[in-house]
């Protein structure tokens, strides 16, 4: 039996348990399948819901969020605990909301779960000022900081206005002060990564204004970085396709072809496709395209020593620099490998990075990805003259099969096996060797082979703890090359530790390309 005098910290410890249940994460994973930490701007809130999912889900959350903070405080008066026992479960659940203990410490801001406290402890002047939460935070500022600050700082006033008890009228103050403080990792983070930090207050108080102001990095990569085209959407990350040449004429790459039917040609018919890489008039094109809406931009493409895309680029950015500024990354990698480098930049820029900035994330980036295979057949892949190194080995792997592993730019063989299960097992001990359990994202990828992807997805999942990760058909252009069959993994080990460097060099040092060098005044240039 519990002694009454525990009842309090009882409550304490089971509203910190029940603020911990992020509604925003669990509503969006069964809505979606998604995680609502690698959507928008990555909070797990009712308003990235909204923004990021849809406005049912969003409400569903919001009704969770208030309930997490009403709870603790409606459960103290009714078992007679008094204000201070309340106002202390409603503490808790908001530290819950925002390091919930089942989601890794990483959770919301906690606005919601205060909003639902105090309902309950003032619920006629918490309703008279949420008008007031909404005009600022939705419709003026864009920020649930000041909207928090005004609104709570007019119901304390009423508060002491209407005469309620002094506990309860500052009760805004210190769930207004706890969300403070859980939020200091955050500030520390928006801190290190801004290189201007006195518009950082600015950004703060009303992002709104600065997101119209602040420069604008767009990302591009090609089809051969195979990101599933709902990821490229979301991320915001502009895709050139490479072309594939088949007899009947030239196609885009993963935009016009059925690939069931390309590879039952490649299967069956014995198509030898050709590709070619985008023209530098391709770029031009998008340069001057996105110049309309984007300062500049960063171009990530495959190893210029399988495919000549670093050059086209390369060239197209040199004639569109006196209007757009791209710069050219060969990101020596390719397949998913290449695309988690595009989401690492595409992330940096949407946490408010410069050109500089993004270019410093992507060379932190290359060092933790990766992307390993297990080939059903090495017949295209020496035909294309892409492994030129590996072709004695490949000439006597044709009645074996190959796992090879793509390392500064080059194709390397790292392992035969009889069979193709034999193959697989050995890539997923090669994969238990040489990643870590947890902290990273994965990527399944096969040419034509989903039967076999979703069976390693699931072996992987079994193994590996990602904190994102998503199947992909590598695209009919690596298919040329790489065959049908093709049963691969890309890594980014640290995805969330990349995100954080943001240190000031020269530009001249990060450059990667001809481009004439932007001026400290110009919008992509070093602050």
């Amino acid at each position: 039996m519990v002694m009454p005098e525990l009842f309090c910290p009882l409550l304490v410890i089971v509203s910190y348990l029940l603020g911990s249940v992020s509604s925003a994460i669990m509503v969006t994973r069964l809505w979606s399948g998604k995680d609502i930490r690698t959507l928008g701007n990555r909070n797990a809130g009712a308003a990235n819901v909204a923004r990021s999912v849809g406005l049912l889900p969003a409400a569903l959350v919001s009704v969770a969020d208030f309930s997490k903070g009403a709870i603790p405080v409606y459960v103290a008066h009714l078992l007679g605990l008094g204000n201070a026992c309340a106002l202390g479960g409603a503490v808790a659940a908001v530290i819950g909301h925002s390091y919930p203990l089942y989601f890794r410490f990483r959770g919301g801001k906690g606005l919601a779960a205060s909003l639902g406290a105090l309902l309950v402890f003032t619920p006629f002047e918490t309703l008279l000022v949420l008008p007031v939460l909404g005009l600022v935070y939705l419709v003026i500022t864009g920020s649930a900081v000041t909207g928090a600050l005004v609104s709570l700082s007019l119901l304390i006033g009423l508060n002491l206005w209407r005469g309620h008890p002094l506990i309860v009228a500052l009760a805004p103050l210190v769930l207004l002060t706890t969300m403070g403080l859980c939020t200091i990792p955050q500030a520390i983070f928006d801190w290190r990564q801004r290189a201007n930090k006195k518009r950082l207050l600015a950004y703060w108080l009303s992002p709104k204004d600065e997101t119209a102001k602040r420069e604008r990095v767009a990302v591009i990569t090609d089809s051969i970085a195979s990101l599933p085209p709902e990821w490229r959407r979301r991320e915001q990350i502009h895709m050139v396709p490479l072309a594939l040449i088949l007899p009947e004429g030239v196609y885009r790459d993963g935009v016009d072809i059925d690939p069931r039917q390309y590879y039952r040609r490649l299967r069956q018919d014995g198509l030898a496709p050709k590709t070619s890489a985008p023209s530098p008039g391709e770029f031009l094109a998008l340069y001057q395209q996105l110049a309309k809406t984007y300062h500049c931009g960063v171009v990530i493409t495959p190893p210029s020593e399988l495919t000549q895309t670093w050059e086209a680029a390369r060239l197209g950015a040199n004639m569109a620099a006196e209007h757009f500024l791209a710069e050219v990354v060969d990101s020596r990698t390719a397949g998913p490998a290449q695309g988690f480098v595009a989401l690492a930049a595409a992330r940096a820029v949407a946490s408010g990075a410069n050109l500089q900035t993004v270019l410093e994330v992507i060379q932190e980036a290359q060092k933790n990805v990766g992307f390993v295979g297990v080939l059903d057949t090495v017949k295209l892949l020496i035909e294309g003259g892409r492994v030129a190194h590996l072709h004695h080995w490949l000439q006597s792997a044709l009645r074996l099969y190959p796992l090879l592993y793509i390392h500064q730019g080059q194709i390397r063989l790292i392992g035969m096996a009889r069979t193709k299960a034999k193959a697989i097992e050995r890539m997923i001990a090669w994969l238990r060797e040489n990643l870590p359990g947890e902290g990273l994202s994965l990527a399944v990828a096969h040419t034509d082979a989903f039967e076999e992807a979703a069976a390693l997805e699931k072996q992987l999942l079994s193994l590996f703890q990602p904190d994102e990760h998503f199947v992909t058909e590598l695209t009919p252009v690596i298919g040329a090359h790489a065959g049908p069959g093709l049963l691969g993994v890309g890594w980014w080990v640290n995805a969330e530790q990349t995100i954080t460097v943001w240190r000031s060099k020269a530009w001249c040092s990060r450059a990667t390309t001809s481009s004439p060098r932007p001026s400290s005044t110009t919008p992509c240039g070093v602050r």
